[in-house]
């Protein structure tokens, strides 16, 4: 375990049984034949989102960012609530939300026609990031049917990140469409993890999610400060 993320755990670790009790607390509550009233579970709802907003702090307070983040929204999806972590200086937003099984942490992809530009950094990161247990690639759009007809031999079964991320880079551009929609980057932790654990690939997850997307904002904010010049 890094050094920095073994203190972090040391000097929280008094407050990870209040704070798996109000998780369980959340998830328990979808499943139970009780069915809390309107204040409990408006009450319920703010005492996970502000568990999920000190996770966040961790997570943060470990990438010693050069950046600051808002944690001060969230939004209730249906198992829950889903805290919004957005950074000030690159505006790419990320979300730490419940679900049925426990956690996961979630970013979409920004500036994603900056991908032609990435180096080798930009992959071994995202590697880092695959080797977490519960990582998932989600394309969130994709492309019609006369496309994949168009293109049959690049729509096989294909699950490779890299892969996937690169044919809708590029047949993104071939069919001229005006955005280009990579996705989004997802980790998710169950329940039964180790706290400590969990807590440690959450910390790790975020700083490699930070890091992906800020290397392809820099691209634009290079851009556009050279344009200003």
């Amino acid at each position: 375990m890094d050094h920095r993320i073994n203190k972090i755990i040391e000097e929280n670790s008094k407050y990870f049984d209040n704070w798996i009790a109000i998780l369980n607390q959340q998830r328990n509550s979808i499943f139970s034949d009780y069915k809390l009233n309107e204040k409990e579970s408006e009450n319920l709802i703010y005492a996970t989102s502000n568990v999920l907003g000190k996770i966040a702090d961790l997570a943060i307070d470990f990438g010693n960012f050069k950046d600051k983040f808002d944690t001060s929204k969230m939004y209730v999806n249906l198992y829950g609530p889903s805290l919004i972590i957005k950074s000030t200086k690159t505006n790419i937003t990320f979300y730490l939300s419940t679900d049925l099984d426990g956690i996961y942490l979630e970013a979409y992809f920004h500036n994603a026609e900056n991908l032609k530009n990435m180096d080798d950094d930009f992959w071994l990161e995202l590697f880092e990031l695959k080797k977490l247990d519960g990582f998932e690639y989600n394309e969130n759009a994709y492309f019609t049917i006369d496309v994949q007809r168009k293109y049959p031999e690049l729509f096989h079964t294909y699950k490779n990140t890299m892969f996937l991320m690169f044919r809708k880079f590029f047949l993104s551009a071939t069919e001229k469409h005006r955005d280009i929609d990579l996705g989004s980057l997802k980790v998710k932790w169950k329940s039964t993890m180790d706290f400590d654990s969990m807590i440690e690939q959450v910390c790790l997850a975020f700083k490699s999610m930070y890091k992906i997307n800020y290397k392809l904002w820099k691209i634009s904010d290079l851009r556009i400060k050279k344009g200003n010049c």
